[in-house]
């Protein structure tokens, strides 16, 4: 959690120095262009990944920690210490928080984000049997996939058009 909030930091301070030089417009512009490209790979039309580091964390975290393993397992990825984004929608509330956001909203998106990567471990830890889970999401991904896709869009740009 923390990991996510320290990106989102970073992402709000920076967008300090972006926000007063680019006129509205095009701060609105490139969101949506990075939410139709997000939304056409996640719909299968192109493999581009945006730069991410590739360096997986390994399952045996959550098995042999617990709870207490479980979080690290959040952790590690929300913060980039060894984490894989297969999907590039995690760039959308990043450019948001660069392009528009305040510092609570910036620390609400980032708390939010490492919450939803400890989700994920939680779940797979409290399911009981980590072979069912894992099989449960590879059955489900694809939907789950664009349906987060398309409700982030979709937030994200009535967010910034209100």
């Amino acid at each position: 959690m923390t990991g996510g909030v320290a990106i989102s930091a970073v992402a709000v301070t920076l967008g300090s120095l972006v926000r007063p030089v680019l006129p509205p417009a095009l701060r609105v512009g490139v969101i949506v262009a990075m939410g139709v490209f997000i939304l056409a790979g996640e719909c299968g039309l192109h493999r581009v990944l945006l730069p991410h580091r590739r360096a997986q964390v390994p399952s045996t975290v959550i098995a042999a920690g617990g709870d207490a393993g479980a979080l690290r397992f959040g952790f590690e990825m929300g913060s980039g210490v060894r984490t894989h984004m297969p999907s590039n929608l995690p760039y959308l509330p990043l450019a948001a928080v660069l392009l528009f956001s305040s510092w609570p909203v910036a620390l609400a998106c980032g708390l939010g984000f490492g919450l939803g990567r400890a989700a994920m471990a939680l779940g797979r830890h409290y399911s009981g049997d980590g072979t069912w889970w894992d099989s449960q999401w590879h059955r489900h991904e694809r939907v789950v996939r664009l349906t987060l896709t398309f409700t982030a869009t979709v937030l994200t740009a009535a967010i910034i058009l209100a």
